[in-house]
C-alpha cells in the first residue's frame, strides 16, 4: 500500500483553480455548503462532508471496496489525519483524475449513507 496522504499545504494553483470549479458547480445542488474540516473549506451534504482540495488533490469519501480500487488502478492514495491510521473511506484523488464525476459519486455516497443511518434522538 501507498504511503498515507495526511492532511497537508493549500492546493497548488491548478488544483485550486479547479477546487474553485466544482465548488461553484455543487453549491448549485440542493442540500450542499461550504464548510470546515480536515483544516479545509470542503464540501459538505447534509452537513456531511464529501469532498476537499489541498491534500495533494481532491479528498473524498467512497465505500471502502471503491476506496481499494482507485488505489490499486493509481488514480488515488490512502488519506490519514495525521497519525497512523489510515481512513478506510477516504481517499486522495490524484490530480488527473476527473474530480467531478468523483465528487459526485462521493455526494452520493455520503448522502446515501446519511439516509440509511438511523436518526438520533
Amino acid at each position: 500500500m501507498d504511503r498515507a496522504v495526511n492532511p497537508g499545504p493549500d492546493p497548488a494553483a491548478a488544483d485550486a483553480a479547479r477546487w474553485d470549479d466544482l465548488t461553484a458547480e455543487f453549491l448549485a445542488k440542493p442540500g450542499v455548503t461550504l464548510e470546515r474540516a480536515f483544516s479545509r473549506i470542503s464540501l459538505m451534504v447534509g452537513g456531511k462532508l464529501f469532498a476537499s482540495a489541498g491534500h495533494g488533490g481532491l479528498l473524498i469519501k467512497v465505500s471502502a471496496d471503491r476506496v481499494a480500487e482507485l488505489i490499486a488502478s493509481g488514480e488515488g492514495q490512502p488519506f490519514s489525519t495525521g497519525g497512523n491510521r489510515v481512513m478506510r473511506e477516504w481517499v486522495v484523488a490524484g490530480p488527473t483524475t476527473d474530480w467531478r464525476a468523483l465528487a459526485a459519486e462521493s455526494m452520493a455516497f455520503v448522502r446515501d449513507a446519511a439516509a440509511a443511518s438511523p436518526k438520533k434522538a
